[in-house]
């Protein structure tokens, strides 16, 4: 005995399925604000600064980090204009089809929690390509075809919950290590003259530590201090280029002066402060950190700025400091300040 009414059939599911797409479709939310890209090494807060933004009733803000770089993660797509078939398969995340089927954790939380948090993700890939196909449509310029995609994605995620709320100032969004390739940014701000790039540095003993216990290619101190100082030169030299276009925070202020730091972006960006942006969320929800440690609360960390002090050995932090000299200190002169 069926308590519910009767089975539905394919044909049924189908027609609903065209009903989601086509109401979805109808009532679309165009996305054409300026993108906010923050980008620099891993383990270096970037995860942090997009989950700040989440909630923010100003911001489209990207949950995951952005992989649309193009045939690598760190290089920016390159779109031929004449043929408008290919821009949607460069520009696909192949991350959001993962998310959709088995939910969304950020990777260090599947080592270091014991009940590690799992977040729906509701974005159908089909959807998300028939609204970007639409969207796109007679698209003339590389901004308009990114607009077309950010439309998809913020449209098709269909548990957004702040997907109406506004009106809208900036897409927000990580994209780790494209800070690190100088035409990268130079074609981010073609593309966005109206964006803004912000990359952090964070100080090289922690990121270390922290750094060494992911799944790394290689965490040998002389070639891990090597790609931290590559993308702590390429902050500094991003913001001498660029100038106001580029804000540079450190690890080290965010955590221990969030709300400072924080109206300080929120100005730059041009964004009403709110204390959403204080804690991280994930679609609106609380979400712990994505540390390398275990994690039992929400909010932010900010004892994981010392946690390398018994961490690490003596001879490893001596070795640290050999390598990273003075940059991060470089880096500090071009940061944001609190009060």
């Amino acid at each position: 005995m069926r308590l519910f009414g009767p089975k539905q059939d394919a044909s049924g599911e189908a027609r609903e399925y065209e009903e989601l797409c086509r109401a979805r479709l109808d009532h679309l939310v165009p996305v054409r604000e300026p993108l906010v890209l923050c980008s620099q090494i891993h383990r270096s807060g970037g995860t942090l600064v997009s989950q700040l933004f989440d909630g923010h009733p100003e911001c489209h803000a990207h949950p995951h980090e952005l992989s649309i770089g193009h045939p690598r993660s760190r290089i920016w797509p390159q779109l031929d204009l004449g043929r408008p078939g290919t821009w949607f398969d460069i520009l696909h995340e192949k991350y959001a089809d993962k998310h959709f089927r088995y939910g969304y954790r950020k990777p260090a939380q599947r080592s270091s929690d014991t009940e590690p948090e799992l977040f729906p993700f509701l974005l159908p890939p089909h959807l998300q390509r028939r609204i970007f196909e639409q969207a796109a449509s007679g698209a003339a310029a590389d901004r308009d075809v990114l607009d077309a995609y950010f439309t998809s994605y913020f449209n098709a995620w269909l548990d957004n919950q702040n997907l109406y709320t506004g009106p809208k100032k900036a897409v927000t969004a990580f994209a780790p290590r494209m800070n690190s390739k100088a035409a990268s940014i130079e074609a981010l701000f073609r593309v966005y003259p109206d964006g803004h790039l912000i990359s952090l540095v964070r100080e090289p003993r922690a990121w270390y530590n922290s750094a060494r216990s992911q799944k790394q290619t290689n965490v040998e101190v002389d070639d891990a201090i090597y790609r931290w100082r590559l993308s702590a030169q390429a902050t500094i030299d991003a913001a001498a280029v660029y100038g106001e276009r580029v804000i540079v925070l450190t690890y080290e202020d965010l955590v221990k002066d969030t709300e400072g730091v924080m109206r300080h972006v929120a100005d730059r960006i041009g964004i009403e402060w709110s204390d959403v942006l204080l804690e991280p969320t994930f679609n609106g929800r609380p979400i712990r950190a994505n540390s390398s440690d275990r994690v039992q609360r929400h909010g932010v960390l900010r004892d994981r700025t010392t946690a390398y002090e018994v961490a690490l050995d003596p001879e490893t932090i001596a070795r640290v400091d050999e390598l990273a000299g003075d940059l991060y200190e470089q880096a500090r002169e071009h940061s944001v300040q609190p009060a």
